[in-house]
């Protein structure tokens, strides 16, 4: 994924873009008059096991330490229960492993933690369990009496209950804390909730500020939850520091600057015809087929200052009329009016559109299937056509990028340096279409693995008002173990259950 980090500080909004480069500069000018260091000179102590998970899956671990030189450690544990540990500076457990949120069904994940002036722990951290949602708690060790036992959360927390920082419509993620000289917390985290919906429901970057009445044992909100990053494109994993002056210092993963690559199967049943002329608008401009004008995915993320490149995929090489004109024209041209297939080379700058092509050749079972002209049933395989579209980039035996060899004659060729996303699109079952079996459920889990482990993120549109269809789009996009329209709840334990971190959207014709 090709990305670039961004500052912002809550109270100084100029950029410094040298700022990069001046720091390499320094840090390579220092490197040349620093004498190196051996480990046996800088490693003060042997590794210390902090936790023996014997059957348990210990993941995610975050630490910070206090004033006393101590160590507080938190992890999720089966990516369930969040779990805290304090240690002595020389690795003596002064508070077991101790389960800190609260009962009940939890998916806890990436949690980040940060000790206050007054050695307070305070803890964020992602419950994945239902709708997303961040949390928060509050430690106060010095209410055990650190005897190396564990603990109970009901003694070290100074909120009874854990707090919900953020639960909105959409998902959330990557929480980041820290604390200010007054030790007020202060979070960011990753978001696709946006209640204007500018943004397409791309993550976005979000802060809240908030402070802790000690004595009512009660979160008080003293900035709500606030958008950072008002424009178009996807922004994650932020991380925060407050500097001695209280300015809050935000950075964050940014696709401004960078690039994307959209690879777009698209049914060509006969049912298809308006939304061709839709899809074009949606990526070039146009005018709607039910009225109504829009500028253009691609020259929007390109105002935004990205590059975007394209490929939209006619299945089995069948043309409806609205594929080859109108809207659609210029994009038909460019890929050979009906006479090619996936190019051999990437896509690229002043490269930057493959147009529409035939694609006749899928993947399923790790085998390619034909997909004959038929204007039917093999129009309809865009389950098996994200799953060669991943597997281009990374195939079942590892092998990567230009490396990548799926069983068909003809790959997508991917662009290495950007940020890959296939959008099916359909108003049918991913298998041939209706009537839905096991063949169609199988195609969207091989999908989902292939684009997991490609990290190529599925943003499916569901053309039509077939709900089972947006639930096979659904499972695409988040992960296959869910039904109907709800989110679905990825525990990430193997691949099927990893979200693939995309979106499913109902499309507007």
């Amino acid at each position: 994924m090709h990305t670039s980090r961004h500052l912002t500080n809550d109270r100084i909004s100029t950029k410094k873009s040298g700022l990069a480069i001046v720091v390499l500069m320094l840090v390579s000018l220092l490197a040349t008059f620093s004498p190196q260091a051996s480990a046996s000179e800088i490693v003060l102590t042997d590794p210390i096991e902090v936790v023996q998970s014997g059957v348990h899956n210990d993941r995610m671990m975050s630490m910070d330490a206090d004033s006393s030189g101590n160590v507080h450690v938190v992890w999720s544990r089966n990516t369930n229960h969040l779990y805290y540990k304090m240690l002595d500076p020389r690795g003596e457990t002064l508070i077991a492993e101790t389960q800190i949120s609260d009962p009940g069904a939890h998916r806890a994940w990436h949690p980040d933690i940060r000790v206050d002036n007054d050695d307070m722990v305070h803890v964020v951290w992602t419950d994945k369990a239902s709708q997303y949602k961040i949390m928060y708690t509050l430690l106060d060790p010095s209410l055990d009496d650190q005897s190396g036992d564990a603990s109970l959360d009901s003694v070290l927390s100074v909120i009874p209950d854990d707090y919900e920082v953020a639960n909105n419509p959409q998902n959330r993620d990557w929480p980041a804390i820290d604390v200010d000289s007054e030790n007020n917390p202060h979070i960011v985290w990753e978001d696709s909730f946006e209640p204007l919906e500018l943004y397409y429901q791309q993550s976005q970057i979000y802060y809240k500020m908030m402070s802790i009445d000690h004595v009512a044992r009660m979160v008080i909100v003293e900035i709500d939850s606030t958008l950072l990053t008002p424009i178009l494109g996807q922004k994650g994993h932020p991380d925060i520091a407050v500097d001695v002056n209280d300015f809050v210092q935000i950075v964050w993963d940014d696709t401004r600057g960078g690039q994307v690559e959209m690879v777009v199967p698209i049914d060509t049943s006969g049912s298809m015809n308006a939304e061709w002329a839709d899809m074009c608008a949606v990526f070039y401009g146009g005018n709607f087929a039910s009225g109504g004008y829009f500028v253009g995915l691609k020259p929007m993320l390109v105002s935004a200052n990205m590059s975007v490149y394209e490929t939209l995929y006619a299945l089995s090489g069948n043309w409806p009329a609205a594929a080859t004109s109108g809207n659609c024209a210029d994009a038909y041209q460019t890929g050979g009016s009906g006479s090619q297939g996936p190019r051999n080379t990437p896509l690229g700058p002043g490269d930057s559109s493959g147009g529409i092509r035939e694609l006749t050749e899928v993947v399923y079972n790790n085998q390619a299937t034909n997909l004959p002209a038929d204007g039917g049933y093999y129009s309809e395989f865009w389950g098996p056509a994200a799953t060669w579209a991943c597997l281009s980039y990374r195939d079942v035996q590892g092998r990567q990028g230009l490396s990548a060899n799926p069983p068909t004659a003809l790959d997508h060729r991917w662009n290495d340096n950007a940020t890959r996303v296939v959008i099916p699109i359909s108003d049918e079952g991913p298998y041939g279409g209706t009537p839905m079996d096991n063949d169609d459920t199988q195609s969207i889990n091989q999908a989902h693995d292939a684009c997991v482990l490609a990290q190529t993120k599925p943003y499916p549109l569901w053309a039509g008002s077939d709900t089972s269809v947006g639930s096979y789009m659904l499972d695409l996009a988040q992960c296959p173990v869910g039904s109907g329209l709800n989110t679905r709840s990825c525990s990430g334990a193997t691949t099927r259950t990893t979200s693939a971190e995309g979106q499913m959207y109902q499309f507007p014709t």
